[in-house]
């Protein structure tokens, strides 16, 4: 079983591991994939894939400007701790749609 999580699938392609850290060394640890290139998959590959890579996937100039600000830089923190990640605002065609609560 597989959850549409995708901070959980982010720490999972990076750790190669469940989130319960197992196995230890990790599901064939060769195949383990570095925050970049997972993030890369989630963006221009998801956009390459539908055929949007054009106006879609990455941040350049005649590009959507949809994006998300997380709660955590997720290439900075430990990747055990990615799936913790949680989204604080999304921005989509330039306005606020989502606004987490603050505490």
């Amino acid at each position: 079983m597989v959850t549409l999580n995708p901070w959980e699938g982010v720490q999972t392609a990076v750790t190669r591991q469940t989130s319960e850290g197992q196995p230890e060394a990790g599901f064939v640890p060769a195949q383990r994939l570095t925050v970049g290139q997972v993030v890369d998959g989630y963006t221009l590959g998801a956009a390459f894939a539908g055929r949007r890579e054009k106006t879609e996937g990455s941040l350049e100039i005649g590009k959507l400007a949809d994006l998300i600000i997380v709660s955590q830089n997720i290439f900075d923190i430990e990747p055990h701790n990615i799936g913790s990640t949680r989204v604080v605002t999304t921005i989509v065609g330039g306005r606020i749609v989502y606004q987490a609560a603050t505490k």
